[in-house]
């Protein structure tokens, strides 16, 4: 079994430097990484092959960073590696797991997304068990797609939907999803082989050199759209309140009608996610769809961000760039959790 390592940074890829911060040094991080994982392992025949195309915490990545990671997937030789391995920052974790899984669609081997609450050196780190699990997973056949792997505090790692994946929370140093997994009650089927995926990884490596700009808004109160500059966004993706709402003043400057009416005006398409129409709905919600506002159904705000930012990097504009990312998150929804199979 032979597994691309990627290494992007992170706290999982840090050390503490002379002036008391965490700094990432990903170097470090490799030997560290594969030294306990073979003490653990001894009899394992796993081969890792590395990649080192970032070195950051994530909380300082780019468009242009998404770009790079995109690159080195895409790039790889997808029939050689059983599986790929992403050390990732905590941060936007569940940011880069949305926006691979919608890139990556369709893809034929598993991208795990592993990460640490403390750097590998610290008694308190899960990184290591992080990443075994990771490993374990790919070679008892965990099928294709993107994942995320974690072990919360209360000692149970968790296997997640890399587009399911919520943000850790403030004051928290736990990962959730509606759809996760204990790790280790994962029953693996034997991977069907594919030949092919959705995304064309050929075009996606060309097309990952110049990021398009999305513009992502989270509601709150005294937001005043007309603050916000549209040039150069090729799209606007903003969230939600938890019932599906979002200010709906009309005639005020704390009004979403203002984005929504400047971005008809200039044909960029406003998002608002997650939200669905029903019977039970919000005035609020029905009035700004009704302005103009294209609601994304049943999926995390990461994921609509995420799907936006690749389907615009595709080269996807108006209705079809909508279409794209609601038949991706279909796409995603309709595959079986093969690996609890």
């Amino acid at each position: 079994m032979q597994i691309a390592l990627i290494l992007t940074g992170g706290t999982i890829c840090s050390r503490t430097a002379s002036d008391g911060a965490r700094r990432s040094d990903a170097g470090t991080a490799l030997t560290v990484l594969e030294q306990h994982y073979r003490l653990a392992n001894p009899y394992s025949s796993v081969q890792f092959q590395t990649f080192i195309p970032l070195n950051k915490l994530s909380e300082d990545l780019t468009p242009d960073d998404w770009c790079t990671l995109l690159r080195a997937c895409s790039t790889l030789d997808h029939e050689k590696f059983g599986g790929i391995i992403i050390a990732h920052g905590t941060d936007t974790l569940e940011q880069t797991a949305a926006m691979l899984s919608a890139a990556l669609c369709g893809i034929s081997i598993p991208v795990v997304l592993v990460s640490a609450i403390a750097p590998l050196s610290d008694a308190m780190t899960n990184g290591h068990a992080n990443f075994d699990a990771a490993v374990k997973l790919i070679c008892r056949g965990l099928s294709g797609g993107v994942w995320a792997v974690y072990r919360n505090l209360s000692g149970e790692t968790y296997l997640h939907r890399g587009f399911d994946l919520l943000p850790c929370q403030h004051e928290s140093m736990d990962f959730f999803s509606s759809t996760m997994q204990p790790a280790e009650r994962v029953r693996t089927a034997e991977r069907i082989p594919k030949k092919s995926t959705r995304t064309d990884m050929r075009v996606l490596s060309v097309k990952a050199l110049h990021p398009k700009d999305v513009l992502l808004l989270h509601p709150y109160n005294g937001q005043r759209y007309d603050r916000f500059s549209l040039d150069g966004t090729a799209a606007v993706v903003h969230g939600t309140y938890h019932s599906e709402t979002a200010n709906s003043s009309r005639y005020s400057p704390f009004g979403m009608q203002n984005l929504i009416r400047r971005c008809r005006q200039l044909e960029i398409p406003c998002y608002l996610a997650p939200c669905h129409l029903h019977d039970e709905s919000y005035g609020s919600s029905c009035d700004l769809i009704g302005e103009g506002a294209i609601p994304l159904e049943g999926m995390t705000l990461s994921f609509a961000y995420g799907a936006v930012w690749v389907g615009c990097l595709l080269g996807y504009e108006g209705d079809a760039l909508t279409v794209f990312v609601r038949q991706t998150r279909q796409f995603l929804e309709s595959q079986d959790f093969r690996c609890c199979m």
